[in-house]
């Protein structure tokens, strides 16, 4: 029989790049920065799915589903990958996702259909300043922007420049990955006085066929 390591090391190595992958990462994650790039990689997965099956997320209006029926989604797939999410949890607030785990660690989202700046600021102010703590392992979230307008990466970028100039003395920078759809920001947290730090994320949710 093999070592339990080397068996772990094999099923990682089976299963990167994964949904099953992600939630292994989760489970084995040691410190705060692991649990937090596993859990981002399962939000990925959980918004590719969205933007894999737009075409039924378009609602009776054509307009799309509500921010609570999108939302709820992630979280059951986030819950069925073995993550602890709730939606609208009570938590300074009632926050639109959020994932608890080990050693006190807390990661928060808002979700905002696109529907101007303001709204998307609006977000990003109750993930900073009213659901967050800000300290040691609860310092990372998320903007969800569920875009269901054309050109996605453009309204993405319009947001970049609307959060700088709506909020001084923070900073944003690329996606490590070279996703043009996400950027990160990064402000000091007025609680606990630590950089509080935002991944930006689009979910591109346009679907409009020409073919007939």
């Amino acid at each position: 029989m093999n070592p339990p390591d080397q068996t772990v090391a094999r099923l990682r190595d089976a299963y990167v790049g994964t949904p099953f992958g992600a939630s292994l990462e989760y489970v084995l994650a040691q410190d705060h920065a692991s649990r937090l790039v596993a859990l981002q990689s399962a939000v990925d997965f959980a918004c590719n799915q969205l933007e894999q099956h737009k075409h039924k997320k378009q609602g009776a209006d054509k307009k799309g589903l509500s921010e609570d029926e999108i939302t709820l989604q992630i979280c059951e797939m986030l819950n069925s990958g073995g993550f602890q999410a709730a939606h609208d949890d009570d938590t300074g607030g009632h926050c639109d996702i959020v994932v608890k785990g080990r050693d006190l660690f807390l990661w928060l989202a808002e979700a905002k259909k696109h529907d101007g700046y303001h709204w998307l600021d609006k977000g990003f102010q109750q993930l900073s300043t009213r659901y967050s703590t800000g300290t040691i392992g609860q310092d990372h979230g998320e903007v969800l922007v569920y875009c269901y307008t054309k050109d996605a990466k453009n309204m993405l970028s319009k947001w970049r420049e609307e959060l700088q100039a709506r909020n001084v003395n923070l900073k944003t920078t690329d996606s490590s990955t070279g996703n043009a759809l996400m950027f990160h920001s990064t402000h000091k947290h007025a609680s606990s006085g630590l950089d509080f730090h935002v991944r930006h994320k689009a979910i591109a949710l346009y679907w409009d066929p020409k073919d007939k």
